[in-house]
């Protein structure tokens, strides 16, 4: 089974290693890749690249579905 990170907006987090993120409530599932250059003046720079996993978002978007939570909540 799948581990997902479930992150909230403007939340902080370790950018050591790449990692699935799956965004707020709608199950949108991403690979996050992370990479340190040197920057023109000779600084570092951590740079960031996310895809779409498709395969992940559509089992995630199943579970969230049978369980009747994130965007498949009852609306009051």
């Amino acid at each position: 089974m799948t581990k997902f990170i479930q992150r909230y907006d403007g939340e902080w987090h370790d950018v050591t290693d790449g990692r699935l993120v799956q965004c707020c409530d709608c199950g949108l599932v991403h690979d996050e890749e992370y990479r340190i250059i040197e920057g023109e003046n000779g600084d570092l720079r951590i740079i960031r690249r996310a895809t779409r996993n498709n395969r992940l978002t559509a089992a995630r978007r199943r579970s969230l579905k049978m369980r009747k939570s994130g965007i498949y909540k009852k609306k009051k």
